[in-house]
């Protein structure tokens, strides 16, 4: 699978790199897992700073609706995105569809996601 997930349950933190071209499919397959295994209000930083995929805005919604449907929706997590330089355009929408819920936020660097999760978890 182009999406693999390293989870740490000590603290409460997963981290997901992506890889290549990613379909919908896989993306709702992550989302899924995220979901059944009860950690949506873990940390996490998504890597998709090496990804190439055909998803649109109305794919990245049903993702959403995904991540909203589990019974501990209401305590997710923050999110961290770590893009290429160039800028993943759907991460960008997918934090600003989903900024209201959790904190949220794209990066250019793993380093600057990690020290970001530290420092809003502390909040």
């Amino acid at each position: 699978m182009p999406i693999h997930l390293d989870i740490f349950h000590p603290n409460r933190i997963v981290v997901v790199v992506a890889r290549g071209a990613i379909t919908s499919e896989d993306a709702i397959q992550a989302v899924r897992e995220f979901v059944e295994k009860g950690m949506v209000h873990y940390r996490k930083i998504i890597d998709v700073s090496m990804v190439r995929t055909d998803m649109d805005v109305e794919q990245l919604k049903m993702l959403a609706e995904l991540a909203r449907s589990s019974p501990r929706a209401t305590n997710r997590g923050p999110l961290a995105f770590v893009v290429d330089r160039m800028g993943n355009p759907l991460a960008r929408v997918f934090a600003e569809m989903t900024e209201a819920e959790r904190p949220v936020k794209v990066f250019t660097s793993l380093s600057e996601a990690r020290r970001w999760l530290d420092e809003v978890s502390k909040v």
